[in-house]
C-alpha cells in the first residue's frame, strides 16, 4: 500500500478528558456572519507555508472555490491570471497537501473548544479519476482494470446534534497495483501497517488536533462513530486508553464473557437481554423498498471482549474489553420488507433505560453525515473530473475543496438549526434578492425584509428540482448543490441588470 503522506498526528497523553457543559445550540458566532474572505482566513489561520505570497495565494484560491463550489478551478477563477496562479500554486512542490490539511483541522478543533462532547465520525470512500487515469502515483479502487484512484478517509467533526464542525484529519493514500504479499503474511502483519489502521490514525489525529488547540479546560469529550469496519478490538482498545466514547457497529458475533462470567457469542446473549423498551423508528427509502416507519425492540447488555489469538509470535498479550451492546430488533415485519431492521451497536456507554440506548441509535445516525461529506465533496465539487497528473497534485485539490464540502453542509443545517433566522446570516443581500426576484418574477422593495433561512433554502433547493411538497421534507445536499450553481449564474444577472 503507497501511502500519500496521511496527515496524521501522534498522540503522547497520559490522561482522561474532563466531562464538560453541553454546547450551546448556536453555530459560532464569528462564523454566522462572517464574509467568504472572514471563513478564508478562520479556516487557514494557522497556515504556514514556506513563502507568504503562497499563503496569501492560498486565501484567495479559498474565497474562489467557497464563492463558486460547483464550478471548475477555471470557470471559478474567471479569469486565466487566476486560474494560471491557481495552477502554479498545486504544481508547487513547496506546498504539500499535508500543509494544506493541518490549518483546516486546527480550525474545527478551535470550534469545538467549549464544547460538552463532539461525534467524530470516520469513513472511507473512493475517490476515482476518469479523466486523469494517466497521472503517476494512483492506485486500484476496484477489481476493474481502469479503477484507479485515491482511498479518502476523513474524520468529521460533529455536534450532537449533528451540526458539522469542520475535519479533524484527512487521510489519503493509493493503494500498491502490484501487491505481492500473500495472505498469510499479511494477516502476520501489525495493524498499524495495514489499511485498516487508518481507524487508529483516525482516533489519534482527532485527539491530537484537540490537544494542540484547546485548553484542558475547554476540551471536550470525543465520542467516536464508525461503521462495521471499526469493529477491530485494537480500535476498542485505543479508544479504552483514554476518556472517549464510541459507538460503533458489530461486523462479527464475537466471543463475550457475560456479566455473571459466562462464556457465549456477544448476539446470543444480547438476544435475552431485559427489554428496554420499543419505538418507532423511521426508516429511510433504500434500493427496492420505500420510506416506512418499523416498530424495534430495544435491548443492552454488559459485555467483555475477549482478546485475539496474537498471530505474531513474541505479540504481547492483549488486554480483555468491557463494553456494552445495544441491540434495535424489528418487531413484526411487514410481509413486503426484504431486510427486517436490525442494528447491533458497541458502545462505551453504559446502557441501562431505553432513553440512553435510543441516545445510542440516534448518534450513530449521523454517521450519515460523512457520507454527505463525500457525497458533496466528489459530486458536489467534482473533485473527480480533476485532470492533475500526479496523485499528490489531486491530493492538494483534495485538500483544497475539504473545508468547502463541510462550508455546504453547514449551509444547509442552519435550514434545520435555526430555521426562522434570516438568510443573511449564509447570503449576501445580492445573493437573496437574486434569489427573490427569481421566485416573485419581480424584484423586491428596497425595505424589503429578507426571507428567513427555512424559506431561502426551499427556494435554493426548487432551483435545484425540489417540488417543496410536505412529504418531501427540506431539500437534500444533492437539491441544494445543483441550486447553488443556479443561484450563482442569477445573481451575476440580478447585478448586470441593477439599474
Amino acid at each position: 500500500m503507497a501511502l500519500v503522506t496521511p496527515c496524521t498526528r501522534h498522540l503522547n497523553r497520559s490522561q482522561g478528558l474532563p466531562h464538560k457543559v453541553s454546547a450551546p445550540t448556536v453555530f459560532p458566532t464569528d462564523w454566522r456572519n462572517e464574509a467568504i474572505s472572514d471563513w478564508a482566513a478562520r479556516q487557514y489561520r494557522t497556515v504556514s507555508l514556506p513563502d507568504a505570497r503562497l499563503d496569501k495565494r492560498l486565501l484567495m484560491i479559498a474565497q474562489t472555490l467557497a464563492a463558486k463550489p460547483l464550478d471548475s478551478i477555471n470557470q471559478a477563477c474567471d479569469n486565466w491570471a487566476g486560474a494560471k496562479g491557481a495552477y502554479r500554486f498545486i504544481e508547487n512542490n513547496a506546498v504539500t497537501a499535508d500543509a494544506l490539511i493541518a490549518p483546516i483541522t486546527d480550525a474545527a478543533a478551535r470550534d469545538a473548544a467549549g464544547r460538552g462532547a463532539i461525534i467524530a465520525v470516520q469513513d472511507t470512500t473512493a475517490v476515482s479519476f476518469p479523466r486523469a487515469r494517466a497521472a503517476t502515483g494512483l492506485g486500484p479502487i476496484n477489481d476493474a482494470p481502469q479503477g484507479r484512484g485515491m482511498l479518502v478517509h476523513p474524520v468529521l467533526a460533529l455536534r450532537p446534534d449533528g451540526a458539522p464542525l469542520g475535519l479533524l484529519d484527512l487521510q489519503r493514500w493509493c493503494r500498491d497495483p502490484d501487491p505481492t504479499q500473500d495472505t498469510a503474511a499479511k494477516a502476520r502483519r501489525s495493524i498499524e501497517d495495514k489499511e485498516s489502521g487508518k481507524w487508529l490514525r483516525g482516533i489519534r489525529a482527532a485527539r491530537q488536533a484537540l490537544d494542540d488547540n484547546v485548553p484542558d479546560e475547554q476540551r471536550p469529550r470525543l465520542i467516536h462513530v464508525c461503521d462495521r469496519e471499526g469493529d477491530i478490538h485494537d480500535v476498542f482498545e485505543l479508544v479504552a486508553q483514554d476518556d472517549d466514547g464510541a459507538i460503533i457497529r458489530s461486523s462479527q458475533n464475537r466471543r463475550v464473557v457475560t456479566d455473571d462470567g459466562r462464556s457465549a457469542l456477544a448476539y446470543d446473549a444480547v438476544a435475552v437481554a431485559p427489554l428496554l423498551g420499543t419505538e418507532i423508528l423511521k426508516v429511510p427509502r433504500k434500493h427496492g423498498q420505500s420510506r416506512r416507519q418499523a416498530t424495534v425492540a430495544l435491548r443492552a447488555c454488559p459485555l467483555t471482549l475477549r482478546p485475539p489469538t496474537p498471530h505474531r509470535a513474541g505479540a504481547q498479550p492483549r488486554p480483555a474489553i468491557p463494553l456494552w451492546l445495544v441491540e434495535v430488533k424489528e418487531l413484526n415485519a411487514s410481509r413486503g420488507v426484504k431486510e427486517p431492521l436490525r442494528w447491533l451497536l458497541w458502545t462505551t456507554e453504559p446502557v441501562t433505560t431505553r432513553s440512553v440506548a435510543l441516545e445510542m441509535v440516534r448518534l450513530y445516525k449521523l454517521r450519515w453525515k460523512i457520507e454527505e461529506f463525500n457525497l458533496v465533496l466528489k459530486s458536489g465539487c467534482r473533485v473527480e473530473d480533476l485532470q492533475f497528473q500526479t496523485a499528490e497534485r489531486l491530493a492538494k485539490v483534495l485538500a483544497l475543496y475539504a473545508p468547502v464540502a463541510v462550508r455546504i453542509l453547514q449551509l444547509r443545517d442552519w435550514a434545520r438549526i435555526q430555521p426562522d433566522a434570516p438568510c443573511t446570516l449564509v447570503l449576501t443581500d445580492e445573493r437573496w434578492r437574486a434569489l427573490w426576484t427569481y421566485i416573485h418574477s419581480k424584484r423586491p422593495a428596497p425595505k424589503q425584509t429578507p426571507p428567513t433561512i427555512k424559506q431561502a433554502t426551499l427556494w435554493i433547493g426548487r432551483l435545484g428540482g425540489h417540488l417543496g411538497r410536505k412529504s418531501d421534507g427540506m431539500p437534500g445536499v444533492r437539491t441544494l448543490w445543483r441550486g447553488w450553481r443556479d443561484l450563482d449564474l442569477l445573481t451575476t444577472m440580478f447585478i448586470l441588470g441593477d439599474p
